[in-house]
């Protein structure tokens, strides 16, 4: 039986962001992509205003649109030995237990460089500091010194910097690392909601806090204290003030898209007595707004030691 392409392909678009499920949440600009880059109109100045006009005609003035581009990444697994192809095609069950591995690394990789994406760096005003009591707990085995808890008040932070940027009340979200969302837990509210699920949640959500949809995932973003908030590329070395950053936004201010995905496959290969396969997905992620409006980060407040 030959590779059946569709097959594969859809059982790694049903998995796709399974653990970073906050993907989802922006703005979906998969049906802009064209080759591998993103083509999206930008319509251009807000017309003026005037109370009660006293002259007349009015000025015309036309309207300028403008083009947003951005390029999707190529993401691709390591190729995979498949001993047995008919039998996998023909098993829902046996094809996930193949592609699991390698999707969930997709997944996780792809999660961090959206999170990466939509993060603002490098502004008093943009990334907040956390401001709780010292903690030992660091984000990894280089730092050194203590971070600063997260707190109720920090999260108010984020949320009131997305007021006053008169973005949309809905449609709000918040993705923060796991043990920065567990510093939360002396919030009352929090511990109701987490309890007794007292909200609608979303696919991924786990509480809601300050009208704000909170996903958590190991890693989110991490900022250089030194450097003065800037945040960290994906993958880059540990340095001794690294500290860990959380994102809110409001889904108009970000988005991503969805590109191709293939899988390869070269099969009944004699010298490995089966077929080998692997997978590529295109995808890419953008900050919409060169003013930061809508979009927020919180970094642990970093103290020397």
């Amino acid at each position: 039986m030959a590779l059946q392409q569709e097959i594969w392909v859809q059982d790694i678009k049903e998995t796709l962001h399974q653990g970073s499920e906050f993907v989802k949440t922006g703005t979906d600009h998969s049906a802009f992509v064209a080759n591998k880059t993103v083509h999206m109109p930008q319509s251009g100045a807000m017309t003026t205003i005037e109370k009660n006009r006293s002259s007349l005609p009015g000025t015309i003035a036309q309207r300028t649109d403008t083009e947003l581009t951005y390029n999707l990444n190529e993401y691709t697994t390591d190729p995979v030995l498949i001993t047995d192809l008919d039998e996998l095609q023909t098993s829902y069950m046996k094809r996930q237990s193949v592609l699991s591995q390698h999707i969930n690394a997709i997944n996780e990789r792809i999660g961090t460089e959206v999170a990466y994406e939509w993060a603002p760096s490098a502004s008093a005003s943009l990334v907040l500091r956390t401001t709780g009591s010292a903690t030992a707990e660091l984000p990894n085995a280089t730092a050194t010194g203590t971070r600063l808890l997260t707190t109720k008040e920090d999260i108010a932070k984020m949320a009131r910097k997305l007021d006053l940027d008169n973005v949309a009340k809905n449609d709000r979200y918040l993705v923060l690392p796991t043990s920065m969302y567990y510093e939360l837990f002396g919030i009352d509210a929090l511990i109701r909601n987490d309890f007794g699920r007292a909200i609608n949640m979303i696919d991924g959500q786990v509480n809601e806090i300050f009208g704000m949809k909170v996903f958590i995932r190991p890693e989110v973003v991490q900022f250089n204290e030194v450097a003065a908030g800037v945040k960290k590329a994906v993958g880059a070395a540990d340095a001794v003030t690294d500290c860990l950053g959380a994102i809110a936004y409001q889904k108009a201010s970000v988005a991503s898209a969805l590109g191709a995905i293939k899988v390869f496959a070269n099969e009944d290969v004699a010298e490995y007595y089966g077929s080998v396969m692997s997978a590529l997905v295109m995808h890419g992620a953008k900050n919409l707004r060169s003013d930061n409006k809508g979009i927020v980060a919180l970094a642990q407040g970093y103290v020397a030691p």
